[in-house]
This record gives structure tokens, C-alpha cells and sequence, in this order.
């Protein structure tokens, strides 16, 4: 070590000891010598400071404390000053060792420099001999390390960085832009099927999929005009494997630049994520597939849809058309009866279904608009009012007059129906007893409904069941009564996209009682509802264009509009309704969607092309395409209304007077 024999620079004349002595000793003098002469060399900086306080320092202790020799060393209280604050409890706790013990005290401190510098410094210091006046000393060496430092730390640095890189299973990469990569770890193998040693050498482009390349620099040029050289987010890429497979990589890239920020070097992480992206496309496919089939289902529902609806159109229609007869015998009365009451069944059935496949598919929205209370009880039980007469039950209804709340009419009518319905199939002697009240709370009203039976009653133990899909009693319901178990159901999500709750209590067998409420709005009078008879103050002569390819619907429009003061012209498709609206003018279109040649949409996309009057002629839907998707291609194609095949009378009435085009003082000329 260089500090063995320290003790014997105490005999120097500038450090101890006699000139006399020391030139008795010529053999020491010229180690000594040849030693000072060393550590000037080296910049090793030597120094003594005696008990009394006074010291004296080499030419490199000054340049190690960035001080001028001429200024002489500085006294202890301004050289404790020239210790970084951190260190100097380290420096003071060092001294009294020195003096007090014979042993070698290593000291490592950070010197700072009246420039600000900082720097790094190890001092052995031991004590010597007296000097011949008996003044007692400690003797010592400075070693600026710095540099040695940094050299260490960058070594500590490369071995770190070495070791994470041989001991993760992901790929480091060290990759010169001149010269492709210098380093790569032995995660290559896995990752690339390479070794360090065969990717060596290698660039960028020698294994990325070439159509990945531009995207990728892209990537790189634009950090590093962001100047953003470390990035937590990483960016993906297709390599081509040893093997030959295509595999996906993530890559977490350091940019390295230099003073003219050029990219020189790249410092990389890579892993292999092909299982994950395998996943994702696995992912993805499932979910085209499933919105394929969702989307089958829906065209096949709209389809079954539309062929149901069409021949329960002319059932429905002409049973109500015959039924207005007044010459028909009781039996054949009777017999239409049943007729009208199979339509109507298997109607429920295809609407019920509908209906849920709207519910699942999250595609039935909610309408808000003003009803009134008293009539909304008095049309359901008005409409279901024969099928008790004929059971011989007593339905009767208790609402409040002149109270008008805001909401869905139609999906409450829904409810109030399936329920009263319900209770009508399942009682066969004594009354059903509807209820509806209002209770103010707030800005908003509760509308309670409470639907009471004298039937069979229920399961007490099955109730909360009877809400569930496809669920009925016991299967002595189903072959007894009919149904498919999905109008409870479809009640139950109807109530509850309103906010609202329903339930049913029973003991099991003195009938039962379904309540449901909801928090509606109220409203003001709407005096719309008072039209009953919408076409009666019409003052003119309507003409309407019916295109129409079923002979037995066009027959059932016929009779329906037959009693107005409507001319009705009938074509079959739709390019022949195109053909008429350039020949002559017309009121009111009553457009079907599905017919040959050319369909209701194209139709209408057609009219609407017109030149002149003809392209702003009202349009009004008579389908059998119920779907909210296939209504919203309807208004697309720039039809104004929708009435829904089977046709009610009503319903067909309101969209002419309300769609019909208004009359014009003077005709204009067609173009």
C-alpha cells in the first residue's frame, strides 16, 4: 500500500525531525525525496498539521481545494467551511482518532470548492513523532478519486445494467443507428430465436416485418422533436422470428441523442406479447361473430316479424270489417268471435317477442308525452271488456278525472294491459277490479296501479319467479291458458326502465293482486286526445297513393278509407309509385316496405328526388317492420310517419289527417 511507512515522512526537514539528522541518514533523505517527488507527480496532495493548530500543505492540497497557494492554508474554522455541509461531522469526528491512537484514519469526504465544484476525496491521516521541541503531529494524504469515481460508478453502472439484462426473461438491446446493435441479451433467444452473438451487428429493418418500419421511425422522429427520450408508453410491432413466424413485440425504447439531437443510440426493453395479441384477435372475432349473430337475429325477427303481421293484417282487419255486419247469424257471430281472438292472441305472442328482443338488445327507447289518467284505465278495460262480458266477470275501473301526467302512454297502456289481460285468463268467476291513483310528491307524481282478481291465485313461494322470462305457474297454465310467459316479464323491464317497481301478492288460492308505480311528471290537458274521430273535419278531398303489393291488405286499406271522402290509387311496387307521383299529384303516400321490383326504401328515396311538388309529398310507412332499427330507416329515407301492420283503424285515420298534405289554392303544374 502506499501509505506503509507513512511515519517516516515526519523526517523530512519541511514535515520534522533535524536537517542534521537527516543528512545522516542519506538513504531515508533520498526515499523521501524520490517519494515527494512521486506524489507531486500523481497530484497526491500530503499535509501536517501540529497540536497547536497550525498546518502546512503540499502544491496539490491546494489545487485539490481549488485554493491559490500564495493565501497560505486557511486557518480550521474557514477550512471546515470547505467541506461539503454533509461531511463535515465526518471530518471533526476523525481529528481526536488521529491524535489520540497510532492507528491509520481513512476519511472520505466531499470537498467544496469556492467555484462550487464538488469534489470527491479520500484522506489517510496517522500520527507521527514529536518534533524536537516535543510538538506532537498528525501526518497525512489526500487522494482526489473524482474522476476514479465516475469511472466506478459507470463500471457499477454497466455491471447493473448487465446483470437486470441477463436475468429477465425480456430482451435488452443495445443498438447503435451507425453500426445496428452492440448488445443484446440472452432473453434474444427466446424472444427472436437469435443469440447475443447472431444478432449482433443486426439493424432495425433485418427483423422487423418491413411494412412496420416507416410507422416506427415515424414513432422515434417524433420523441425526439418532442424532445421526450423516456416514455412509459410503448409501442407495438411485428417481428419476424428466427423460424420464420410472424410474432408481435412491444418495444420500450430510450432514445439517446447528441448535442445536435441526432439520434446515435438506442437503449431497448423488448417483449414478446403474441399471446396477448392472439387474444385480443381471438377478442375481436368473437365479437364480430356475436354482432353477426345479433345481427342475424335481428333480421331474422324482423323477417318473422313481417311475414306474421302481413296475413294477421287481413284477419284482424276483415274480422272487424265483417264484424260491422249486421245480418250475420249468432253462430257465425260466434265464430268470427273466435277468429278475431286467435289473431289477436297469436299478435300478443309475435309483439311479446318483439318486444323482448328490443329489451335485450337495449333498442326500446321511452316516449314522453301527456296522458290522461282516467282515460288510460277506461281504454284498456274498455278494450278487454268483451272477453270478460263473455267469462261473465264484472271489470270495473276507479282513476281520478282530469289528472294528466307526462310519460310513455304506450308502454304504461303495455303494462296495465298484460296485467288486466292476465287477470281476465285466470279468473272464471267473480270481478276484476282496476285502480289507478295518483299521489303528489314533490315536482313529480307517483301513478300507482293495483290490478285485483277473484281467480286461481298463486304460489305465494313462486311469485318473485312469475316475473322471470318464459315463466308461468306450472306447465298446466301453459296447456290450459296459452301464452309464452313473457308478458310479466316484459312488464317487470318496462316498469323498471321508468324507474318505477312492480309485484303481486297472493294467499294462494282467493285470487291475486299485481301493483306497479312509477314517478311521472305531471302535465296540462292535451286536447289532441279529444279528437276521436281525426279524418271527420277534413274540408276537401284527399287523393292518396297506396303502394301495396298484398291483394288482401290492399282490399282491407280499400274498405277501411272507404267510408271517406278519400280516392285511393293502388300500385304494387314501389317503382310504380315513383311513376305515378311524376304523372299526377297526390295527397298522402301509404308506403310498404317490402315489395319486388322496388321496396318501400328505395321508393322513397327516389320521390324525394323528384323535381317540383312531387318530391315534398308526404310519405307515410304501412309495414310490417316494427324494429326501432328499420323505423329509423324509415324517417332516414325521409318518411314522415309509421303505422304498423296489423293496421288499426285509428292509427291509419290519425297518420292521414295529421301527414296529408294541406290544400293548395292553386295546383301547380307538373313538371
Amino acid at each position: 500500500m502506499p501509505f506503509t511507512g507513512l511515519k517516516q515522512f515526519s523526517r523530512h526537514p519541511e514535515i520534522g525531525g533535524s536537517e542534521a539528522r537527516m543528512r545522516t541518514d542519506t538513504e531515508d533523505a533520498d526515499s523521501v525525496a524520490i517519494a515527494m517527488t512521486c506524489l507531486n507527480a500523481s497530484g497526491v496532495g500530503w499535509w501536517r498539521v501540529r497540536a497547536d493548530r497550525t498546518a502546512w500543505w503540499s502544491p496539490a492540497m491546494y489545487k485539490i481545494f481549488g485554493l491559490d497557494p500564495a493565501g497560505g492554508v486557511p486557518p480550521v474554522e474557514k477550512l471546515f467551511l470547505l467541506y461539503h455541509p454533509d461531511d463535515t461531522n465526518t471530518v471533526a469526528r476523525a481529528w481526536p482518532k488521529m491524535f489520540l491512537s497510532d492507528h491509520l484514519v481513512r476519511m472520505r469526504y466531499r470537498v467544496l470548492r469556492p467555484s462550487g465544484e464538488v469534489r470527491q476525496v479520500i484522506s489517510w491521516g496517522q500520527r507521527g513523532p514529536p518534533d524536537a521541541e516535543g510538538r506532537q503531529a498528525v501526518f497525512g494524504l489526500n487522494f482526489d478519486v473524482t474522476d476514479d469515481v465516475d469511472d466506478q460508478a459507470l463500471f457499477e453502472s454497466e455491471r447493473a445494467f448487465r446483470f437486470v439484462a441477463e436475468h429477465t426473461s425480456d430482451m435488452v438491446i443495445r443498438m447503435r443507428i451507425d453500426s445496428g446493435i452492440t448488445f443484446a441479451s440472452p432473453a434474444s433467444r427466446a424472444v427472436l430465436g437469435y443469440s447475443p452473438a447472431e444478432i449482433a451487428g443486426m439493424d432495425l429493418t433485418d427483423v422487423v416485418v418491413e411494412e412496420d418500419v416507416p410507422r416506427i421511425r415515424a414513432l422515434l422522429q417524433d420523441r425526439i422533436a418532442r424532445g421526450e427520450l423516456i416514455s412509459s408508453k410503448g409501442y407495438e410491432y411485428r417481428a419476424r422470428h428466427k423460424d420464420g413466424r410472424v410474432i408481435w413485440l412491444e418495444a420500450n425504447p430510450r432514445l439517446i441523442v447528441n448535442g445536435a439531437d441526432r439520434l446515435t443510440e438506442i437503449v431497448d426493453v423488448v417483449r414478446d406479447i403474441t399471446p396477448r395479441k392472439e387474444a385480443e384477435a381471438a377478442l375481436i372475432q368473437a365479437r364480430q361473430e356475436a354482432e353477426a349473430a345479433s345481427l342475424a337475429k335481428g333480421e331474422f325477427l324482423a323477417n318473422m316479424s313481417h311475414e306474421l303481421r302481413t296475413p294477421l293484417t287481413s284477419i284482424l282487419g276483415f274480422s272487424r270489417l265483417v264484424g260491422r255486419d249486421g245480418g250475420l247469424s249468432e253462430t257465425d257471430r260466434k265464430h268470427l268471435s273466435l277468429i278475431r281472438s286467435a289473431g289477436e292472441t297469436l299478435l300478443a305472442v309475435v309483439n311479446d317477442i318483439l318486444d323482448l328482443s328490443k329489451l335485450e338488445a337495449g333498442a326500446l327507447g321511452l316516449v314522453e308525452e301527456a296522458f290522461s289518467v282516467a282515460e288510460l284505465g277506461a281504454g284498456v278495460t274498455a278494450l278487454l271488456g268483451g272477453q270478460a262480458e263473455d267469462k261473465g266477470l264484472r271489470l270495473t275501473c276507479e282513476a281520478p278525472e282530469g289528472v294528466w301526467l307526462t310519460g310513455d302512454a304506450a308502454r304504461l297502456r303495455q303494462v296495465l294491459l298484460n296485467l288486466v289481460s292476465n287477470a281476465v285468463k285466470f279468473t272464471d268467476r267473480g270481478e276484476v277490479g282496476v285502480v289507478l291513483r295518483v299521489e303528489p310528491d314533490g315536482a313529480r307524481s307517483w301513478l300507482s296501479v293495483e290490478v285485483r282478481d277473484t281467480g286461481v291465485g298463486l304460489d305465494p313461494a313462486r311469485i318473485d319467479q312469475m316475473f322471470d322470462r318464459f315463466t308461468q305457474a306450472d306447465a298446466s297454465v301453459s296447456r290450459r291458458y296459452g301464452g309464452t310467459g313473457l308478458g310479466l316479464a316484459i312488464s317487470r323491464r318496462l316498469v323498471e326502465m321508468m324507474g318505477g317497481e312492480i309485484g303481486a301478492e297472493s294467499d294462494g288460492h282467493s285470487g291475486s293482486t299485481f301493483r306497479f308505480r312509477v314517478a311521472l311528471m305531471p302535465a296540462e290537458s292535451d286536447t289532441r286526445s279529444a279528437c276521436a274521430q281525426p279524418l271527420a273535419a277534413l274540408e276537401r278531398r284527399l287523393r292518396v297513393l297506396l303502394a301495396e303489393d298484398n291483394a288482401a291488405n290492399q282490399a282491407l286499406v280499400t274498405a277501411l278509407v272507404a267510408p271517406l271522402d278519400i280516392q285511393l290509387h293502388i300500385v304494387e311496387n314501389g317503382a310504380l309509385a315513383v311513376q305515378a307521383l311524376q304523372a299526377e299529384n297526390y295527397d298522402l303516400v301509404l308506403m310498404d316496405m317490402q315489395m319486388p321490383v322496388m321496396d318501400g326504401l328505395s321508393a322513397a328515396r327516389a320521390i324525394r328526388a323528384l323535381p317540383g311538388r312531387a318530391a315534398a309529398t308526404p310519405i307515410v310507412a304501412l309495414t310490417a317492420n316494427v324494429m326501432p332499427e328499420q323505423i329509423e330507416q324509415c324517417r332516414a329515407a325521409g318518411l314522415q310517419g309509421h303505422v304498423t301492420k296489423p293496421i288499426d283503424p285509428l292509427s291509419l285515420f290519425t297518420a292521414i289527417a295529421e301527414h296529408a298534405a294541406p290544400a293548395e289554392e292553386e295546383e301547380l303544374p307538373r313538371s
